[in-house]
């Protein structure tokens, strides 16, 4: 999560490490402060669409994700 001008943002990625998912979040362009970094479990990542994969949630769309895999 990253938060810029006060607008927190998710970025959903697969990566092996967490280093390696904020390099990747820096160069698809997902830029602000590092607020936080979570790591999915395999079984918990599987559930996550596609779609949402490799690209910037609101953070509206983040929480219903989350509700939604709960």
């Amino acid at each position: 999560m990253r938060e810029q001008d006060g607008e927190r943002s998710v970025f959903l990625q697969p990566a092996s490490s967490q280093i390696y998912a904020a390099l990747r979040a820096a160069i698809a362009g997902h830029e602000g402060k590092l607020v936080e970094n979570i790591d999915l479990d395999p079984k918990t990542a599987r559930k996550i669409p596609k779609k949402m994969i490799g690209r910037v949630l609101q953070l509206r769309e983040a929480t219903a994700l989350l509700e939604r895999l709960a």
